[in-house]
């Protein structure tokens, strides 16, 4: 991928400069979000890594000139524990994830992941002949992480020229974001605190523990449902797992800016501001996405 690091601190630009390259992407930098806006134009980036509080142009500005250029580049900030309001505004600016500093190499690790398997699977360029205003799809996905990016690529073809432009990467990190809970959570009942001693464990401990719920009953032979409408006034699809369900009430609250420190339900926060509505429903092993047209 190719990744841009807008940062105004020194030694931290050049940390993540380092971190990035060894992880073999192609990196630049700059100092600020005025030299990022330009670098942004000539570099063309998949990635950008900023920084909120700089000179001349703070990331915020920068964040809103680079979507009217650019709505497919994925924007993560970074930010203060002393300020979650502004990591709050970045989002509802359509950024699409964020570090707390310290910046972490494992957490700049994990994203890079996370994300190039999502830029590898999308479909950027398509023909369309007409347009499509009404969809009905159903799908049984099984327990197989590696695939999901690519079955929301094929879902996201079903919205072509119904999602405005501007919605579409959100709307598709969302929908990858509950799908992959779905199976981990859902289906696998791997919990939070599982998941995060595997990913900083030795390597291949992640892959080890999916392979291992993966083939061991009651979870191998569980699947996951995903219902799609799409009709002229909105985009509604409905994801159900065969776990137990989990207690949905305790998510905290995405609206609060105090909320984004916090450990757990930072995935299904980040989905929740992508969509007009978004639900569980009964136990928690089911969750409803809608998107309203205008």
């Amino acid at each position: 991928m190719k990744i841009l690091v807008v940062e105004d601190d020194d030694a931290t630009r050049s940390l993540m400069a380092m971190i990035i390259k060894r992880q073999g992407h192609e990196t630049v930098s700059a100092p600020d979000g005025l030299e990022g806006l330009k670098t942004f134009k000539t570099f063309q980036p998949d990635v950008v890594f900023t920084d909120i509080q700089m000179p001349n142009m703070d990331g915020l500005e920068m964040l809103e000139k680079i979507r009217k250029l650019d709505s497919n580049a994925l924007v993560i900030v970074n930010s203060t524990l002393d300020a979650p309001q502004y990591t709050l505004k970045a989002l509802r600016l359509k950024a699409n994830d964020y570090l707390v500093k310290p910046v972490m190499e494992k957490d700049i690790i994990t994203l890079l992941n996370k994300y190039a398997q999502v830029m590898q699977s999308r479909t950027r360029t398509r023909e369309v002949y007409g347009l499509i205003y009404q969809r009905n799809l159903g799908m049984k996905i099984f327990n197989q992480l590696d695939l999901v990016c690519k079955i929301v690529d094929r879902l996201m073809l079903e919205t072509e020229h119904a999602l405005p432009e501007q919605d579409r990467l959100g709307i598709h990190l969302g929908l990858v974001e509950m799908l992959a809970n779905a199976i981990e959570h859902g289906n696998l009942q791997i919990t939070y605190d599982e998941k995060t001693e595997a990913l900083e464990g030795a390597s291949g401990d992640w892959l080890k523990l999916v392979e291992t719920r993966t083939s061991t009953a009651p979870y191998e032979d569980r699947t996951v449902n995903l219902e799609f409408n799409m009709s002229k006034e909105r985009c509604e699809w409905l994801i159900t797992d065969q776990g137990p369900g989990f207690a949905w009430n305790d998510i905290p609250d995405p609206n609060d800016p105090e909320n984004l420190l916090a450990s757990h339900g930072r995935g299904i926060m980040l989905t929740r501001l992508q969509f007009d509505e978004c639900s569980y429903l009964g136990s928690g092993n089911q969750v409803r996405l809608v998107k309203h047209l205008s």
